[in-house]
């Protein structure tokens, strides 16, 4: 199969953030497909800035490992501002289809969202050469702008939500991240047998329980004898950070908690400012870490956070930094509502507060660092959960499936549309 995946931060695991799509294509690749990544010039994380110009960076082509990569032009400066982060789009949205045009016609193209905007010209380069396209939706656009209050221009939106209804119908077949996406994708009239259920899934080989490795980083940073409450991830508007400093300021006193929020967004300088206005000696702001390193950091922390906005639609979410503290055998605080709850539940991996609810996180915090056997009971549950539920392996076993079927449903229709034109 010749597959092709349009996606805007593909980035591998030398790099801040989640990598899910650089895994399922050199999967996909080692299986012995042809793929290529269609992708921008920067990570979700990363602020390096191009050095090129802007004439010199319209298309270049790369080979990461079995993967070609064809990188287009792109607007960098997308974590400054959601202005920065609209260009972003846009200008990815205008030199993808050159990239996509670029490659031999391949026999399904993968597009994955967010951000929505770049799906559109990928689905009419689609439309126009004849491939079936399918989406892949790991949040629903523009609904979560919506309901976090980012998106209120109502021209805007309706674009948008035109956008999404074109590109649902259009497509072979939709895949879900989650339950909730799925479910709102359903509810709202398309047919269950076009949508594919595919989650995160965990590679066990880079994250999993390391004593050494959790040793090293306490040594780095002069932890020994701290109990470490670990943020890893985006620092953006949708992950309710503002919590984790109330809880802090509410247990100053204790000398010996120390927050640690690692990761880079669009909220990193105001959360930054906010540490030091509050005067929060014990909350630690440090740089995005390649995923290669989360394994080490995960393991030096005594509990990990998940938080999100408390809007209805994170009920449907699950925030992959919740499968990879569970996968290193952490106990988790999650204050997320809905599919994420219900994991943590169901795995007895950790506690459950209110999403806002800074006084309830603080009184569990000093509940569970009180008791090192219920946390550790809580890690190794967690731990065989996701060993169950979450491996990577079959999740990228199950989205292969997927394509295969579009590739070759759409091949065994070409070939029928022939011998019945010979037939006439």
């Amino acid at each position: 199969m010749k597959v092709a995946v349009v996606y805007q931060y593909y980035q591998g695991h030398g790099a801040p953030g989640h990598s899910l799509i650089y895994e399922l294509t050199q999967f996909l690749a080692d299986h012995g497909h042809d793929v290529t990544v269609i992708s921008g010039e920067t990570g979700y994380m990363q602020r390096n800035m191009p050095t090129l110009p802007w004439y010199r960076r319209i298309m270049r082509r790369e080979r990461d490992g079995k993967v070609n990569v064809v990188r287009t032009y792109t607007y960098s400066e997308l974590h400054r501002s959601y202005l920065g982060r609209l260009l972003s789009f846009i200008s990815f949205s205008l030199s993808c289809p050159i990239g996509l045009l670029s490659v031999d016609k391949p026999d399904v193209v993968l597009a994955s969202s967010p951000p929505i905007f770049p799906m559109f010209p990928a689905w009419l380069i689609c439309k126009l050469r004849r491939i079936p396209f399918v989406i892949e939706v790991r949040d629903l656009w523009p609904e979560s702008a919506v309901q976090m209050g980012i998106l209120k221009n109502r021209q805007l939106i309706g674009i948008m939500a035109w956008m999404e209804r074109v590109l649902y119908n259009q497509s072979v077949k939709i895949v879900a991240l989650t339950e909730g996406i799925r479910d709102d994708i359903c509810a709202r009239g398309w047919p269950k047998s076009k949508v594919e259920l595919v989650t995160c899934g965990v590679d066990f080989d880079k994250l999993y329980p390391d004593a050494p490795g959790a040793a090293f980083i306490r040594d780095k940073y002069g932890w020994q004898d701290k109990k470490i409450v670990l943020y890893f991830g985006a620092l953006g508007e949708a992950n309710n950070l503002p919590v984790t400093l109330r809880t802090a300021q509410r247990l100053q006193t204790r000398q010996d908690i120390v927050f640690v929020l690692i990761g880079d967004g669009m909220k990193r300088a105001e959360t930054e400012k906010a540490v030091s206005e509050l005067g929060l000696k014990n909350v630690l702001v440090l740089p995005p870490a390649p995923k290669d390193d989360a394994r080490l950091y995960i393991n030096a922390a005594d509990l990990c956070l998940v938080t999100l906005r408390d809007i209805p639609l994170f009920d449907g979410a699950i925030p992959t930094k919740l499968i990879d503290y569970m996968a290193c055998g952490k106990a988790v605080l999650c204050g997320v509502r809905g599919e994420a709850e219900r994991i943590v539940n169901d795995a007895g991996a950790g506690a459950i507060f209110e999403p806002d609810n800074d006084q309830q996180l603080s009184e569990l915090l000093m509940e569970l660092l009180g008791n090192k056997t219920r946390v550790e009971k809580m890690g190794g549950s967690g731990l065989a959960y996701v060993q169950h539920r979450f491996s990577a392996v079959t999740m990228r076993q199950q989205m292969e499936s997927v394509l295969l079927g579009v590739a070759n449903g759409v091949h065994s229709a070409n070939v029928a549309e022939r011998i019945n034109g010979d037939q006439a």
